[in-house]
């Protein structure tokens, strides 16, 4: 479903409750914490240098923290999101909310279509400021580790339990020239256009661990963090490395596979005003930027 990215655009990985109105008892948002090394990566087929890390290792390396279950990702765990968008006019920009089942519930491509926007507006409205809803879909997570925290409520569309994850923010001009859409309903049309997802983001990628990147015609590169079956419905991540027959993308772009030389940390800092830069394709899978 194209309008997937709607989240994104507008998106898109996150934890700004100033989009929607929260309960009194929500807890406040943590202070973002600084940026990790991120490492570098070698030609897929060539032996790993280091060898795969275990997640432990990878975990203490790049974070010095104790590792725990629910940070680490699972194949068969699938996370739905629903993404809210407004306008602010007094500083003439599309706000997008996104809304997600992480850590809450694993949720299936097929529980997640049983969600019409129409009782996912109708169950938010009284709890939410928005001016429409959009659904993004079930995404699968590609990162070994997902240390991005979850800070606030969750609030119930159906029987799914939906909690603030991100936010992202773009001027009315840059939306159109990138678009040339006057409805939100169609922000697929920005696929390949990079945009800043606010909040608290913190994935890790082990050495040795086959990524899927796109690199932009600046030679900036994108890791693949997600991928769905909303567009094309036989993706896995075992044809994963295949996709760039499928892709369209635009001119000086391309798609490699790479086997991780070094641990690879994309986090939301300081550094980078607590932010993480985000790319999706047209098939409607998410990529980060990293070094």
């Amino acid at each position: 479903m194209k309008s997937l990215f709607a989240s994104a655009l507008i998106f898109i990985s996150l934890l700004c409750p100033q989009a929607l109105a929260q309960p009194a008892t929500a807890p406040a948002p943590a202070q973002a914490a600084q940026q990790g090394q991120q490492g570098q990566q070698g030609p897929q087929g060539a032996q790993s240098s280091q060898g795969p890390q275990n997640t432990q290792q990878a975990l203490s390396s790049a974070t010095a923290q104790p590792t725990n279950a629910a940070s680490v990702v699972h194949l068969d765990n699938w996370d739905c999101s629903l993404y809210a968008t407004r306008y602010d006019w007094l500083r003439f920009e599309l706000v997008i909310t996104t809304l997600s089942t992480y850590r809450l519930q694993t949720c299936s491509p097929d529980r997640m279509s049983k969600i019409t926007v129409a009782s996912a507006s109708a169950q938010l409205k009284p709890v939410a400021t928005f001016d429409t809803v959009l659904k993004g879909g079930a995404n699968q997570m590609l990162m070994d580790i997902n240390l991005t925290p979850v800070l606030n409520e969750y609030y119930w569309v159906s029987d799914l339990k939906f909690s603030v994850l991100g936010e992202t923010r773009i001027s009315l001009r840059q939306l159109y020239q990138t678009t040339k859409l006057k409805s939100t309903k169609n922000l697929a049309g920005a696929s390949y256009v990079p945009f800043k997802i606010r909040g608290d983001s913190h994935y890790i990628w082990n050495a040795g661990t086959l990524v899927h990147r796109l690199v932009s015609p600046e030679g900036n590169s994108y890791i693949m963090y997600s991928y769905t079956k909303e567009v094309q419905p036989s993706l896995n991540r075992e044809n994963l490395s295949n996709i760039d027959q499928l892709l369209r993308m635009p001119a000086g772009w391309t798609y490699e596979n790479y086997f991780l030389d070094k641990t690879v940390v994309v986090r939301a800092g300081v550094e980078n005003d607590n932010t993480v830069t985000v790319v999706f394709d047209d098939l409607n899978n998410y990529y980060a930027l990293y070094d």
